[in-house]
């Protein structure tokens, strides 16, 4: 496949959430990565690390059941900032910026609304953020690139679509990234393009 990036890195994010009163702002409580070798197709690392919201440090029963992380999981997890801080060193340690490696996302949520707020909301404030999370591609591009729909479903969706199998439990990040993971291999195999659909600087000073 001639593409030019040599990885992507699937990250889909948990939020805190209520389905009655949508907790404001919401924060970030799973902060998961699977790093793909767009060569091999194949799983190279994974990254998985539990965020403390600051804001609404209690999870409402909604969330718990949603999401099966559990109050002690958020309560012992570092701070927003630490996690980020870890996030950059795992991409360091695998050589990634923004020229070889390309976040993949199921949707725009994560990087183009939930990022961009967690950093105003996060204690100190993030004022940059690296390159690398300011532009993605999202999975539903390729999925009707393959399927030749102009409206892509959900992920559990378009796994039974691909004829592939959701595994673990859907709303668990690292879950939700394997099966990603999965998705965008497969799409990928079959002639779906690889490239960015989407970028934000919303106001923050590339790094």
């Amino acid at each position: 496949m001639d593409c030019e990036y040599a990885f992507a890195v699937i990250v889909d994010f948990e939020a805190t959430c209520d389905d009655r009163n949508q907790p404001r702002p919401q924060e970030i409580i799973e902060f998961p990565s699977v790093l793909i070798s767009l060569g091999s197709f194949e799983i190279v690392d994974e990254f998985q690390s539990f965020v403390r919201p600051r804001h609404h440090p209690v999870l409402t029963e909604f969330c718990r059941n949603l999401t099966s992380i559990s109050q002690s999981d958020v309560e012992t997890a570092d701070s927003f900032t630490e996690v980020l801080a870890r996030h950059h060193d795992w991409l360091d340690g695998h050589d990634l910026d923004e020229t070889n490696a390309l976040i993949v996302t199921c949707g725009d949520w994560d990087l183009g609304t939930m990022l961009p707020a967690q950093c105003s909301a996060a204690v100190p404030e993030v004022a940059s953020l690296r390159p690398i999370y300011t532009r993605w591609q999202n999975i539903k591009h390729a999925f009707c690139s393959v399927k030749g729909c102009s409206r892509a479903p959900g992920m559990a969706r378009m796994l039974t679509d691909l004829d592939l199998t959701l595994a673990g439990h859907h709303h668990r990040g690292i879950d939700d990234c394997r099966n990603l993971a999965t998705l965008y291999t497969t799409l990928l195999q079959r002639g779906g393009p690889v490239g960015i659909t989407a970028e934000r600087s919303g106001g923050f000073l590339s790094a």
